[in-house]
């Protein structure tokens, strides 16, 4: 079977045998409890799922195996296709109970070696440069942050000499396995790592690819090699009394490029509940995306601030706009203007 004949797979059968309670075209989430309101949809149409709670969990049926089952890329292939290459009979045959291997535990210190190593031959390549240079990041604020890029051919590669040195059950415990997601699609990818006290906890993968090309070819654009629980850029917490909270790395980029204490968190729907605390004293200025996850999350956030007695604003930003686009639209209208009156 190839590929695109393993992802088209119907998927509310792959669904089923993985014992979600499906109702219609819709389940409760398996990755956040409690779901009262079932919040992860099936689309039929394009054989993909989406929780509207969790910003990381969507994809197509093999990424639906990967989450639920927590195995890699290979593994969830393995399952969703029989030895002779014909489609397991989901309705009348469950996927197989394999044993889960013992998990290799990692000390932080080896895992922020094993990231870093992966860091030190990734640099930031013109295609990556380009990106960030037309979102307004420029390549020292890239370098300062120790941004990477890599090719999807060189990736496999340097995968492979990883293995050799660390072991496959170190390499798949420090989740930089995850990033064949991206390589087997053919996509060149950014590397973003998440450093507190000069260890880094994750690295986080984004394609070049537009949320609408994305979307098109029923792929994921962000690939971690763990769920983040550290935030970025977290250091700067401790020396600033005011700090500008935004969602994602570029925003986050963006902001520290103009001198703002900036920290970043994957999705306003993934904010860890233990991360109030960091900010007991502090004064936060909101900077998330003015967008429907906002307004669904909005209730909450402003709850459990007040439970914990943290002062906040938000940043005021038109609908449907993130700080990029605010600070790019902003900047290219004052350069206009600038021009226009020599």
């Amino acid at each position: 079977m190839t590929l695109e004949e393993i992802k088209a797979i119907p998927i509310l059968d792959v669904a089923h045998s993985l014992g979600l309670n499906i109702k219609g075209r819709s389940a409760h989430c398996f990755a956040h409890q409690p779901d009262r309101h079932p919040s992860l949809v099936f689309n039929i149409q394009r054989n993909t799922f989406k929780c509207f709670v969790c910003p990381m969990i969507h994809g197509s049926v093999i990424d639906l195996i990967m989450q639920v089952r927590e195995c890699d890329f290979k593994e969830a292939v393995e399952q969703l296709y029989s030895g002779k290459g014909k489609p397991i009979p989901w309705r009348s045959y469950a996927l197989p109970s394999k044993p889960k291997a013992q998990k290799t535990r990692l000390s932080p210190e080896y895992k922020n070696m094993i990231l870093k190593s992966l860091l030190q031959v990734a640099p930031l390549e013109q295609e990556g440069r380009h990106y960030l240079i037309e979102r307004g990041i420029t390549p020292e604020t890239a370098m300062a942050l120790g941004i990477g890029f890599l090719r999807p051919e060189t990736y496999e590669s340097l995968y492979k000499v990883l293995v050799s040195l660390h072991g496959r059950s170190a390499l798949r415990s420090s989740g930089l396995g995850h990033f064949f997601l991206l390589a087997k699609e053919g996509l060149s990818f950014l590397l973003f790592p998440y450093r507190l006290e000069n260890q880094i906890h994750l690295i986080k993968a984004r394609c070049l690819l537009t949320k609408e090309e994305a979307d098109t070819r029923k792929i994921r654009r962000f690939v971690a090699s763990e769920p983040a629980k550290t935030l970025y850029n977290q250091d700067v917490i401790k020396s600033s009394s005011h700090l500008y909270l935004c969602e994602g790395e570029i925003d986050t980029l963006t902001m520290m490029q103009r001198g703002y204490p900036a920290i970043g968190i994957p999705g306003v729907s993934s904010f860890r509940e233990e991360w109030f605390q960091l900010f007991s004293g502090k004064h936060l200025i909101l900077c998330l995306d003015n967008d429907a996850a906002w307004e669904k999350a909005s209730a909450w956030f402003y709850d459990r601030f007040s439970q914990h007695g943290i002062t906040h604003s938000r940043f005021a930003l038109p609908y449907g706009m993130d700080i990029n686009q605010y600070f790019s639209e902003k900047e290219k209208l004052i350069g206009q203007i600038k021009c226009g009156s020599k």
